[in-house]
């Protein structure tokens, strides 16, 4: 394998990329892998089959969430090896999909058992990551709790709770006036969250059901954490035990006033948050995730200089925007 293809969910459109957090996902993967030596590009759902058909020596990896890949294509596709990543969506693949793949990594210790049993094929867990990182050194938060991301049409118990509770929570997404609350812009890109979660006092997050039940642990709780931001979740499946010291678990009985007292406890000790923030900075980012990948896979980090391999610039993609 000298170069490889990263096939997301996401459009090819930016007109159409609001709420595709898989992109800057995708794209953050992309410049680890370039700090290991590997070429790389992505491939977006709509333009896929189309694409300029790849190099000798090229790979594909699936970054799978709710999308998949045509059969058809799969099989005729010219790659050297097939790879797939389960990072969401859990019960939304079969067996017969999973089989298509040569080797497989999922987001999840507990699922990783079971993707094994249906296909047949080595399986690693590789658990999400982040490339965000705190900037500078701790500081007081300006403002209060914080939720990024849409309504999705569904009812979210945990951000509606704090919502309605009269605790300052800052909203950025759409479709919270149906509930009665109101977000202070639709969207935000991706690169602005750092910041934004460094000021905030926490920042609220939840998980689809399947991946709660799962074992799959989202990114948001690694990039609220690698802020030096506690973060309060429905739950924290799967989560390592260096991280669970800035996590603060809200269940839908639970009094928001009762959490957020948690998370001024937690604030209150000294240095706290800045180590979870330096584990996940040292253990959890995109190129300690590139690196454990292709390893798997029997490469080495130090691609650029070995086996004639060929340092590759990732390929301009639409600017990414939060959901």
């Amino acid at each position: 394998m000298r170069s490889l293809d990263l096939l997301i969910a996401a459009p090819s459109d930016p007109a159409g990329l609001a709420g595709w957090g898989d992109v800057a996902f995708a794209q953050s993967l992309q410049r680890a892998l370039r700090g290991c030596g590997l070429a790389t590009r992505l491939l977006f759902r709509d333009t896929y089959e189309s694409a300029t058909p790849p190099p000798a020596g090229t790979g594909l990896l699936l970054l799978r969430g709710k999308f998949r890949p045509r059969p058809e294509w799969l099989s005729q596709a010219t790659y050297c090896t097939r790879l797939l990543w389960q990072i969401s969506w859990p019960l939304d693949i079969s067996a017969a999909e999973l089989a298509s793949y040569d080797r497989l990594f999922v987001a999840s210790a507990q699922d990783r058992q079971r993707l094994a049993y249906l296909s047949g094929k080595p399986t690693h867990v590789l658990p999400q990551a982040t490339d965000f990182r705190m900037a500078g050194s701790p500081r007081l938060p300006s403002r209060g709790l914080l939720f990024v991301g849409n309504t999705r049409g569904l009812v979210r118990p945990l951000v509606l709770g704090f919502g309605r509770s009269g605790l300052p929570l800052t909203l950025i997404g759409s479709g919270w006036e149906a509930y009665g609350l109101r977000a202070e812009r639709q969207s935000i890109s991706n690169h602005a969250l750092p910041a934004l979660y460094g000021e905030s006092l926490a920042v609220l997050n939840d998980h689809h059901g399947a991946m709660r039940d799962f074992g799959y642990l989202n990114n948001r709780v690694f990039d609220v954490l690698a802020c030096g931001v506690p973060v309060i979740t429905d739950m924290a499946p799967g989560c390592p035990e260096a991280l669970l010291p800035g996590i603060v678990v809200h269940g839908p009985d639970d009094d928001p006033q009762a959490t957020l007292a948690e998370v001024m406890r937690r604030r209150s000790k000294p240095g706290l948050l800045q180590r979870v923030s330096g584990v996940v900075a040292s253990e959890h980012s995109f190129q300690a995730r590139a690196e454990a990948l292709l390893a798997a896979c029997g490469l080495g980090s130090g691609l650029a200089d070995a086996g004639g391999w060929t340092r590759g610039a990732a390929l301009a993609a639409p600017a990414d925007l939060w959901p």
